[in-house]
């Protein structure tokens, strides 16, 4: 409970401070929002977006759920890239993935039937792919070399959805792009996987993720 109580003494703080340091700002962002990104990340308590690259409240339209992973098969995943991209026209999505991932460590480790690891086939997938590379590498590196090529994944995941492919289609601007942040030390780290277009996609990986 005191754990509660202080959430909400904190709120009520933080909003007497919002609107006595920018009067009107609470009431203008409202009526709509306009994020200029949609961020796709993990649930690990540590790695909460808003923090991670401190832009205004209404600038980050987000979903996160364990491992970061984008399945095609989720509808919860479809739904919140359908309504970012055809109705709030969010020109950048951002996977997040983050090096110490209890999500991939579980990956990793073991297998069974409870929702969290029947989730994590997913990510067990992506181990799969690279089975060669990554056996080849000390248990940490394993792992965060997985967190890595997990994000590669869902980028590509998200790039063959027809949701993203019709708004390229139509000229739409969309920019998807992934990253890694490591906890250690706060930072983002850019992985050089970034498309603009279907064409660009497809020259470079479109062959390979095309099942």
């Amino acid at each position: 409970m005191h754990t509660i109580r202080q959430m909400m003494k904190n709120n009520r703080e933080w909003s007497e401070r919002i609107r006595k340091e920018n009067p009107g700002y609470l009431e203008s962002i409202s009526h709509s929002q306009k994020p200029e990104i949609l961020w796709i990340g993990c649930s690990d308590a540590r790695v909460g977006p808003d923090q991670l690259i401190g832009l205004p409240m209404g600038s980050v339209f987000v979903h996160r759920n364990v491992a970061n992973v984008f399945a095609t098969n989720d509808l919860n995943c479809l739904a919140v890239l359908e309504y970012a991209i055809d109705e709030l026209k969010v020109p950048n999505i951002v996977v997040c993935g983050h090096y110490g991932c209890g999500g991939v460590n579980a990956a990793l480790e073991h297998k069974g039937v409870n929702p969290v690891d029947l989730w994590l086939d997913q990510v067990r997938f992506v181990y799969n792919r690279y089975a060669e590379e990554l056996n080849h590498l000390e248990r940490s590196e394993r792992a965060n070399r997985l967190a890595e090529l997990n994000v590669e994944a869902q980028v590509h995941n998200i790039c063959r959805n027809t949701i993203i492919r019709e708004a390229w289609k139509r000229g739409q601007q969309v920019n998807v792009i992934g990253v890694i942040y490591d906890i250690h030390d706060g930072l983002l780290k850019q992985l050089g996987i970034e498309f603009r277009s279907q064409e660009a996609w497809e020259a470079c990986y479109g062959e390979a993720f095309s099942g």
